[in-house]
């Protein structure tokens, strides 16, 4: 009778992968039955039991508490029968029985919770980066839009006055007396109103992206008007100007501007900084700009988008960019090249990490 006993409980266990939840329930009943009828099932118990964990770790949520009072009463009510034992109470054999099915039901749900828990917090972890590189494009595509913006209004400007001087001189009556000079100079008015047609044209779907407004070109000399937007956001910003300022070209003060600007809203939105220091340095070759920060956290406390932008700025006038966390927090570190018309195309190109 013991080995058909055994035989009964290990009928089912073959399809346990494909119905887990039936098979734990009809496995512990059998073995609950041949407790209470007297066959050494402690085995057979044993191993059910272990069959109503894995059924709570696969199945839904809303099994556990049924799965588990089965157990519990199952269990209880084949230990209540086969207890032979007179000095233990029968109250104490429930109880016992009880614990003993209930328990394992109850570990196989909170190895479930605890796997679910971790998938959540992966999910939500993707979900945060994919979140964070949607920032980063379109902080990108952004800053680009507002390159191609600076670019067609300098260029503009310039290929505008070249043009206009060049049709002024030609037009001048005894102002040029030789033909191929004025040659040359309706030439010019020629190729350079071709250029800024064809500047136009090409920077036109960019611009037609945003308003259609006329805005004077950003200058050092506004730095404090750039400043007070950080300032009313209750930071301490300290700047320390070193060397005669002095004018610079168009595209190396629209660089350090929004150099400086992207730097400081980068450090109102993504740090929890109270101290701003901006250092500007006039040298002889090169304007640096530093913007450090007090604020705590490394690399990806601060999602960076602006940064990339950044890089791309200064990339386009011959400088380097690095930015990362520092002693103290966050530094930002700008070096613009002040003839950048002299440096190689290589070098133009190249942009620090």
């Amino acid at each position: 009778m013991p080995r058909r006993a055994d035989n009964l409980w290990t009928a089912p266990v073959a399809f346990w992968r494909s119905h887990t939840l039936l098979i734990a329930v009809v496995a512990l009943a059998l073995a609950a039955t041949g407790m209470a009828l007297g066959y050494p099932a402690v085995v057979p118990a044993v191993f059910a039991l272990l069959l109503c964990a894995l059924a709570a770790i696969h199945s839904a949520p809303r099994v556990t508490l049924p799965l588990t009072a089965y157990a519990g009463a199952t269990m209880a009510t084949a230990i209540a029968i086969a207890g032979t034992d007179p000095v233990t109470p029968v109250i104490m054999r429930i109880v016992l029985g009880f614990a003993i099915g209930a328990t394992p039901v109850l570990i196989g749900g909170s190895i479930r919770r605890e796997r679910e828990r971790t998938r959540e917090a992966r999910e939500h972890a993707r979900r945060i980066a994919e979140l964070r590189d949607r920032d980063v494009e379109r902080a990108v595509a952004e800053e680009r839009l507002r390159i191609a913006r600076d670019v067609h209004d300098i260029t503009g400007h310039h290929l505008s006055a070249i043009s206009l001087q060049a049709a002024g001189a030609s037009g001048a009556r005894g102002a040029v007396s030789d033909p191929e000079v004025r040659d040359a100079l309706a030439s010019i008015h020629r190729l350079t109103s071709e250029a800024l047609g064809q500047t136009r044209r090409a920077l036109g779907v960019l611009r037609d992206s945003g308003p259609a407004t006329v805005t004077p070109t950003p200058r050092l000399e506004h730095v404090d008007q750039l400043l007070q937007p950080a300032r009313d956001a209750g930071l301490a910003v300290d700047l320390h100007v070193d060397g005669a300022g002095r004018p610079l070209s168009d595209e190396i003060e629209v660089c350090a501007y929004r150099v400086l600007q992207e730097s400081l809203t980068n450090v109102v939105r993504h740090s929890s900084a109270t101290v701003v220091r901006v250092h500007v340095v006039y040298g002889e070759r090169a304007l640096t700009i530093a913007v450090d920060d007090d604020g705590v956290g490394g690399a990806d406390a601060r999602p960076g988008g602006g940064i990339g932008g950044m890089r791309e700025r200064v990339a386009i006038v011959g400088g380097s960019l690095t930015a990362g966390p520092s002693a103290g927090g966050w530094s930002v570190r700008a070096s613009l090249p002040l003839q950048p018309e002299s440096r190689p195309a290589r070098d133009r190109a190249a942009v620090t990490p």
